[in-house]
């Protein structure tokens, strides 16, 4: 147990805790109380801090890093990690307005509006042990990627044309949305 332990990359951990930390309290603290907040500014200036010693510790001292510098800086990687970040901010943008439209529009309270989002967790978590299965046993990560983006923009379209574009179906939407989370978890 004690190599195990000896293992583990506390000061990675650490930093990376604080600077996830500082940016989502700037990023929090300037969307409720303002921009030019001095506790804004100052989040945002030590979440710049720490991300750059996050990085530097993770380069430098790590044994065993949380994401080694080969796979980080990868060139032939980097489309793929643009592709799953805009997908991921995408989806949760999604989720996000899905979860206003259930209550806004369609009257529902907020757990209700929850308990159809319940169908989408289930997607991503179904998608993300596929996904990582499937990789895992060919080692090809590409058809995955585009069976994704596919899956996302299969799902986005039947959101908006079960919301009120086409037909308004509760069902309908849950299930566009299940798509494009589980699509997303996959790429």
């Amino acid at each position: 147990m004690r190599t195990k332990l000896k293992r583990v990359d506390y000061g990675g951990a650490v930093t990376l805790i604080i600077t996830v930390f500082l940016l989502l309290f700037g990023l929090d603290r300037g969307g409720n109380v303002s921009w030019n907040d001095r506790y804004t500014i100052g989040s945002f200036i030590a979440f710049s801090v720490f991300a750059v010693l996050f990085a530097f510790i993770e380069m430098k001292f790590a044994a065993e890093p949380f994401a080694p510098q080969r796979i980080i800086i990868n060139r032939s990687l980097i489309a793929s990690y643009l592709v799953n970040f805009f997908a991921i901010a995408g989806a949760f943008t999604q989720l996000f307005h899905v979860a206003l439209y259930f209550q806004a529009v369609q009257g529902k309270s907020a757990s209700e509006a929850g308990l159809w989002l319940i169908i989408a967790v289930v997607g991503g978590l179904t998608g993300s042990l596929t996904g990582g299965l499937i990789i895992q046993a060919t080692g090809r990560f590409y058809p995955i990627t585009v069976f994704g983006a596919l899956g996302l923009l299969i799902g986005t379209v039947a959101v908006t044309l079960t919301s009120g574009v086409l037909i308004e179906c509760t069902v309908g939407v849950a299930t566009g949305e299940c798509s494009i989370i589980n699509c997303n978890a996959d790429s």
